[in-house]
């Protein structure tokens, strides 16, 4: 129970039902759940039978129906005569507006209100629309159109099962929505009543890629009980012989190849027990089954048990019905045990510690953490994965970078001067004939300068005891590429990180160095560097001149000259002026080939 709204003097509960419990989406449903559970609180209650008609006519079924059995389990079909197509009375539209449905007129209002009852989806065509008085059970042709209820034309990907008049025309798009060119309308007449059992798995196929959600969609995508058909049926005669002044014309159809076959389990006594940890009277037992409509028979301390034909996908094997048991006895009334030791404690993800704290020392280093949406408008790369049925015209590309989405959060903040925001996010990378890859990402964006973002990098690297290479656009480890950097569009720049590849790479402690036993040697160095050198050529040619340079920085530029900050150091002797004079002469040629 979610919660209870009063809507015109009237409670309406919100219930919320799990997926694998089609039998309970109904008013019908969740009233046989009461029946069972009330009375373990000393409430009586009982479920209320139906009072359904008997058809007996034998006037002949005057349309030729072929089905396909692979796509449609059943079908159960009656012509209704002499009907009056009015507004329903006040308390049929209250209902419907108290579950969200938009009242139209009796006979429409009579399906959908079956439907909320009982669970299970109910259609009317209008008879004299369907000229051909032929229906014709089939997969759609890739390219086919047709137009809904609700005034809207879909093209079908193909595959989807329709119902078409003989000539091509479909006529209905079955267990989902009808088709504006029989629906009933106030010039009705007569009505073709029709229920059916179409394969689940097809109605969410078509559900989902022609974006069409609605109830009965929803209710039988999750494969709704095909006995149920005929007592919605029936309960639609009723209340359009009551409302509509219907009459019979026709005798009803069952076309039903194959029922299906409800496997019967067998579950002893002492199972119960060990699952429960107390031992309930098998008269308890057999009440709380029967009150779930299953068929029990206890011989021999066995219970031999045969599910309901609306749990019969659900109740297959013993622990079902140990679980329904124990759910309607009342979890809180079985016995608890504490465990006999000390409740173990859980093992830390070392890399989800390593995320949350590389998250931390961004955001105390100024950046601002930001999520952005997966979906992206607009294609990043030639190959991205488009959804098949986007929501919106601004989220249909499944995003391979997250830059695209920061310039958008930067534009959005245009007026602030210095905007710094990073996101660790995923990335999706197609794959042939496969699911794409998820790849988180981290990535920052700035329009402060490069040099700051570098700097913070850098900082991170170091926090990380990573060593990496800075080339012109990418960030190397040996030889593997951590990620990107550079300017991507006018004063704004980023950094674009593989996680992966910075967790494996990455240190707990710093790597171990001995303590010098010799002094350094420091000097700073200027070169004059023509236009469009990059400084991490430069100092890869510095740092690669000897083993014996221990660190180079760049101190200073102004113009085209640069200054670098030289660390000359020997482990093993000290360096004297004379070691540093060949030193200084291989730096400045190696650095003046770069030109």
């Amino acid at each position: 129970m979610e919660r209870i709204n009063v809507v015109d003097s009237e409670p309406v509960y919100d219930i919320e039902v799990t997926t694998n419990r089609i039998d309970a989406m109904s008013v019908r449903g969740i009233a046989r759940e009461a029946a069972a559970i009330l009375p373990q609180f000393g409430i009586k209650a009982k479920l209320k039978s139906l009072q359904l008609p008997k058809v007996s006519s034998t006037i002949p079924f005057d349309i030729t129906i072929t089905n396909n059995p692979k796509l449609c389990h059943r079908i159960l079909a009656i012509k209704l005569e002499n009907v009056k197509i009015s507004d329903s009375p006040d308390w049929l539209k209250n209902r419907l507006n108290q579950v969200g449905q938009r009242p139209l007129n009796n006979i429409i209002d009579i399906t959908n209100s079956v439907m909320w009852e009982l669970g299970h989806p109910i259609h009317a065509f209008d008879y004299d629309r369907l000229t051909q008085k032929t229906i014709i059970v089939r997969e759609a042709k890739k390219g086919e159109k047709f137009t809904t209820l609700d005034n809207k034309t879909h093209v079908l990907k193909g595959g989807e099962v329709v119902f078409d008049d003989g000539t091509g025309q479909i006529i209905d798009l079955p267990g989902i929505m009808g088709t504006k060119n029989t629906v009933v309308t106030d010039k009705t007449k007569t009505v073709l009543l029709w229920t059916e059992s179409i394969d689940s798995r097809k109605i969410r196929q078509a559900s989902m890629g022609l974006a069409i959600r609605t109830q009965a969609a929803i209710l039988n995508e999750k494969d709704v009980d095909p006995e149920l058909g005929a007592t919605a049926l029936l309960q639609s005669i009723k209340l359009a012989r009551n409302l509509a002044g219907a009459t019979i014309g026709s005798r009803l159809i069952d076309i039903y190849p194959h029922p299906p076959v409800i496997t019967s389990t067998v579950l002893n006594q002492e199972l119960i027990d060990t699952y429960l940890g107390l031992h309930l009277e098998p008269q308890k037992i057999i009440a709380i089954l029967k009150s779930l409509g299953c068929i029990v028979d206890l011989r021999s301390n066995i219970y031999h048990l045969q599910p309901p034909s609306w749990r019969a996908k659900d109740l297959t094997i013993p622990q079902d019905y140990i679980e329904e048991i124990a759910r309607i006895y009342g979890y809180h009334n079985l016995p608890s045990l504490l465990m006999s030791t000390a409740i173990p404690d859980n093992p830390p993800d070392d890399n989800f510690q390593l995320e949350h704290q590389i998250k931390t020392w961004l955001a105390a280093w100024g950046l601002t953490e930001v999520y952005t949406y997966s979906l992206v408008a607009q294609p990043d790369a030639k190959n991205n994965l488009k959804l098949t049925n986007p929501l919106t015209d601004d989220m249909v590309y499944l995003r391979q970078f997250l830059i695209p989405s920061h310039l958008q959060v930067i534009h959005q903040n245009k007026n602030k001067p210095d905007v710094s925001i990073f996101e660790m996010a995923n990335v999706y990378l197609p794959k042939p004939k496969e699911l794409p890859i998820h790849e988180l990402h981290l990535t920052l964006t700035t329009n402060k300068d490069f040099l700051w973002l570098k700097g913070i990098v850098e900082a991170l690297f170091k926090k990380l005891h990573i060593s990496a290479t800075f080339t012109p656009t990418e960030i190397l480890v040996s030889k593997t590429k951590l990620g990107t950097i550079g300017r991507v569009a006018p004063n704004i720049y980023a950094a674009d990180l593989a996680v992966g590849h910075l967790i494996k790479h990455s240190s707990a402690y710093p790597h171990y160095r001995p303590l010098h036993t010799t002094a350094p040697i420091i000097e700073d160095m200027t070169f004059t560097l023509p236009p469009q050198t990059y400084l991490g050529q430069v100092i890869t040619a510095i740092k690669s001149t000897s083993s014996l340079i221990e660190s180079e920085t760049l101190k200073d530029r102004y113009e085209n000259n640069s200054t670098f900050t030289i660390t000359y150091r020997n482990p093993k002797s000290q360096l004297t002026d004379h070691d540093i004079v060949p030193l200084r002469s291989k730096i400045t040629a190696r650095v003046s080939a770069l030109g």
